[in-house]
Order: structure tokens, then C-alpha cells, then sequence
């Protein structure tokens, strides 16, 4: 059932981005592992598996592109790994600059001020992958709208191609 919500929650997103890229002027061909919402770029960096320990960690970076710096409120609890096998993971630690939030801390949100043009990493590791999993295939992060306050978005990345 899980498989399945999933499954039509990123249908449902696939034809958002479909319909909406032409009416806001985004390039069909645009790049899904570099995604530009709320004025911040999200850029995929990497994407591991240990298959030793069963752990995966995927590494972005942020870049407020506002003119002023602007805080940001993400919902760890949302966030989420996606493997290859559409298995979703809750974060096990999530890292943004200096800052680290483990999953035992059991806190909901990570406040984070992002300077203008100024990328910060946001790592983010995730414990118990299945085995079976070969490859970590999207990530999803959830951040507090900087307009509507109690509004949360969305961004769903996909890996960086292998060069």
C-alpha cells in the first residue's frame, strides 16, 4: 500500500511539473537533479549506498538566490529517501552546514539562515536500506513556504547522471 501511495504521489508531481514548466517559462529539458523553488537551487551532488552497513547518504547543495538571507525551516520528519526499488527511508542524521539533527533527537524542524549566493551542503543518511537496493534514485525535501508561513513544499530530486 506504502509502494503504491508513493508510486501516485510522484505520478501526481511528474504531471504537475509537466503542465506547470511551459506556463512559468522552465525548459522541458531542465535538468531533474538541479530543481529552483521558493528562490533556492537545489543541486544533487551524490548519492551512495553502503551495502556493508546498509546505509545510504545523499548529498545536495542549497543556494538562496534572493538578495537577502532568508531562513530556512525544513521538515525533517517529510524528508525522505527513495531507492531504486521505490523503498522510502526516513533520515537516520541530516547535516546542513554546521548543524546536525539525528533521528533520536526527535525534532520535527531544522532552522537554517541561507546567505545570499552562498551554497551550503545539506547531507542527509538514512539507516536500514534494503538490501536489494542498488542505487538511491530520488530524495524529497520538505521546507516551509518564505511567503505563506505553515505552507510546506516539496522538491523532489532525482541522482546526478554519472559522468
Amino acid at each position: 500500500m506504502k509502494k503504491i501511495g508513493l508510486f501516485i504521489a510522484l505520478a501526481l508531481l511528474s504531471v504537475s511539473v509537466a503542465v506547470s514548466a511551459p506556463l512559468k517559462g522552465v525548459p522541458a529539458e531542465q535538468d531533474s537533479s538541479v530543481l529552483i523553488m521558493d528562490d533556492i537551487r537545489f543541486e544533487a551532488i551524490a548519492y551512495t549506498i553502503d551495502s556493508a552497513t546498509n546505509t545510504a547518504s545523499v548529498t545536495l547543495t542549497l543556494t538562496c538566490l534572493s538578495e537577502r538571507s532568508r531562513e530556512l525551516k525544513v521538515n525533517v520528519c517529510g524528508t525522505q529517501l527513495v531507492d531504486d526499488q521505490r523503498n522510502a527511508y526516513y533520515f537516520s542524521a541530516l547535516t546542513m552546514g554546521r548543524v546536525l539533527m539525528r533521528f533520536e533527537d526527535r525534532q520535527n524542524y531544522l532552522h537554517y539562515l541561507l546567505q545570499p549566493s552562498a551554497p551550503v551542503e545539506l547531507t542527509i543518511t538514512a539507516q536500514g536500506i534494503s538490501p536489494q537496493a542498488k542505487a538511491i534514485h530520488m530524495v524529497k525535501v520538505v521546507f516551509e513556504d518564505r511567503k505563506d508561513e505553515g505552507r510546506f513544499l516539496e522538491a523532489y530530486l532525482l541522482a546526478p547522471a554519472a559522468e
